[in-house]
């Protein structure tokens, strides 16, 4: 396997042998064996290993486990743990999603810090066909079909050429320790249902699924590059720059041979999601006005075009709710209702995006608008007021994003800078009778369809 790992590295030009790599090792089998033939090949590297804190006493372990195999072969190690449950609750993110955050995040802050050439992670075949299978149960472009690339940016992946039972069998033959994820064995977990259901039977159909997988993956990344080369073509035709942002005409884009598949990638990279790219593509005849939110930008029909622009350049909004209202699209999410008695309240969920207003002090109709100049209110647990300017500027808003901060107000009375905090006048008390359940869902992208700038 040292030979095929040398070759791999050689043929897909992952790194050079001067180059310092940042080897991340969770204590499982495949970063074990890594870890094992990094050694052997006299490569120049650290170790990285996060403690999500998820899963108690077996965390630790870990995290104990891969300081003493760094400590025995005499390798740096980096280690840090987080608060992996807070930050998903905080920031609206499935766990996974937020592992995956904070572990890339960390990984290029010590690449940086540490001038580590390369971060290399031990995913392998069997991770591309489960990728793969992932991407298509949830929908995917063509870049999904080929799962995992061996190389992107500076993370590297030097493994992909071994199957799940080929790193089994090197660790057995080379009496390798290894530490076992419990959360594997849990199928509520796509991957894993994947892994223990469907690719089983997948094999009872070819048993050589992982080499035509390998095979197919070749096929496809040949594909995307010929795909790639005329999307190239059809945005510099249809994406036009303006005083702005971008304008599309319409028309043009229904002269192409495929018009959604291409508005699809010209809208991709501004965050637009697959499920609002086809509303704007389905009401393109529809009359001027019809409004569209990524987390950054916006998309506007015109007459015979959309015009795309920035989250700063957004209108003023405002919207009425009224007390039968459950769902309200806003900027950048949406917002839900429910009112209950105070006897079925169960308590808080201490989380920003969800609040809890007494009806009592509401005047209906309430409204969600945007921030302005001059606003002002009480936090929750505050004696006197506060501009909200000021509140967005303690809480690292950036400028150009303010403006799409919606509030929640009644009366003129800000109740809820929403995703962020309420206001001391709408808190709860023991002579509430009625209370109202506000949830903000924000706009959450998956990972394929995170905006990248490409201008």
């Amino acid at each position: 396997m040292l030979h095929e790992l040398r070759q791999f590295i050689s043929e897909k030009q992952l790194f050079s042998p001067d180059e310092r790599i940042l080897l991340t090792v969770s204590g499982g089998i495949d970063s074990v064996v890594l870890f094992d033939l990094f050694v052997k090949a006299g490569f120049s590297f650290a170790v990285a290993h996060c403690n999500f804190t998820l899963r108690g006493t077996e965390s630790d372990e870990d995290e104990q486990f891969v300081s003493d195999l760094a400590v025995k072969h005499g390798v740096s190690f980096h280690v840090k743990r987080f608060d992996t449950g807070t930050f998903a609750s905080d920031n609206a993110l499935s766990i996974q999603m937020a592992a995956r955050e904070l572990r890339y995040n960390w990984f290029d802050e010590l690449a940086q810090t540490y001038q580590y050439n390369y971060i290399a992670t031990a995913h392998q075949l069997n991770d591309i066909i489960e990728t793969t299978l992932i991407n298509l149960s949830r929908g995917t472009g063509i870049a999904g079909l080929h799962g995992i690339p061996e190389k992107n940016g500076k993370i590297i992946r030097p493994l992909l050429f071994s199957s799940r039972n080929a790193i089994r069998v090197y660790a057995e033959e080379n009496n390798l320790k290894w530490r076992e994820d419990s959360s594997n064995i849990e199928e509520k977990y796509a991957r894993n249902l994947i892994r223990h259901q469907v690719v089983p039977a997948l094999k009872k159909l070819n048993p050589n699924l992982e080499e035509i997988f390998k095979q197919n993956t070749e096929r496809f990344k040949g594909t995307e590059q010929l795909y790639r080369f005329h999307i190239e073509q059809y945005k510099e035709q249809l994406l036009k720059k303006s005083a702005e942002g971008y304008t599309i005409t319409i028309t043009e884009l229904d002269a192409t041979a495929a018009p959604f598949t291409i508005l699809t990638e010209l809208l991709l990279p501004f965050g637009f999601n697959f499920t609002t790219i086809q509303k704007i593509y389905r009401n393109r005849f529809q009359e001027s006005g019809s409004v569209y939110y990524s987390p950054d930008y916006i998309v506007q029909k015109d007459r015979t075009c959309w015009q795309l622009y920035g989250i700063e350049h957004l209108p003023d909004f405002a919207y009425n709710i009224d007390a039968d209202t459950k769902v309200i699209e806003i900027p950048g999410g949406s917002l839900s209702f429910q009112m209950i008695d105070a006897e079925q309240f169960k308590g808080f969920t201490h989380a920003r995006t969800v609040a809890y207003i007494d009806v009592a002090i509401i005047r209906w109709p309430m409204k969600v608008r945007n921030w302005t100049e001059g606003d002002r209110f009480q936090p929750f647990g505050m004696k006197g007021m506060k501009k909200v300017s000021d509140y967005l500027i303690d809480s690292k808003v950036a400028n150009n994003q303010k403006k799409k901060i919606p509030l929640l107000v009644s009366n003129d009375d800000i109740l809820w800078i929403v995703g962020y905090r309420t206001s001391e006048k709408s808190k709860i008390t023991d002579s509430s009778e009625k209370i109202l359940i506000c949830t903000y869902k924000p706009i959450i992208m998956e990972p394929d369809n995170i905006k990248k700038s490409i201008f």
